[in-house]
């Protein structure tokens, strides 16, 4: 799936609301994704990362947003050596992972962009939250980006960006 977004205010977001509304966060055991970065130097280029629509079913909030930090997470979430023109794999959910939960709910369980935490960390500190809305990319302001992602994997289901739609298939 191709991404271009702008400097300033441009922010893309694709989510499925569809195969994941209502699944327990703790369910998840497996997210990783392929980036292609169409650049020559990825100095200053932030990455697209995965957002979770979710009822945290923690304090007095009933939605938050779980977002994946690709460029600040390490080896074995994130590649050792980021590389421009090439697709490499990102595991959201392995070690080196940083993620964190918008608005009061990052605060609550100390999980914020400041201070972001592991997919474990996180799925320990929300063990009763659900997905509500959509698991999809996010594409945030402040820096261009062009170039791609592909091969979702949710648990053990891989969804293929395709021209005429997206594919469903088994690692």
């Amino acid at each position: 799936m191709g991404i271009i977004v702008g400097d300033g205010t441009d922010k893309i977001a694709f989510g499925n609301e569809t195969n994941f509304a209502e699944l327990p966060i703790n369910d998840l055991t497996t997210l990783k994704y392929w980036v292609y970065a169409g650049t020559n130097s990825m100095s200053g280029v932030s990455l697209p990362g995965i957002n979770i629509e979710a009822d945290p079913n923690v304090g007095s909030v009933d939605d938050t947003t779980l977002v994946y930090l690709p460029d600040s997470s390490i080896s074995p979430s994130a590649p050792a050596v980021r590389l421009p023109n090439t697709w490499q794999q990102y595991d959201a959910s392995a070690a080196g992972s940083k993620w964190y939960a918008t608005g009061a709910t990052g605060s609550l369980i100390n999980c914020t962009l400041i201070t972001p935490c592991s997919f474990a960390d996180l799925k320990t500190a929300l063990p009763d939250a659900v997905i509500t809305y959509s698991l999809g990319f996010s594409k945030s302001s402040g820096n261009a980006f062009i170039g791609a992602v592909d091969g979702l994997q949710v648990n053990n289901t891989v969804y293929d960006f395709e021209p005429y739609g997206v594919r469903k298939t088994t690692p």
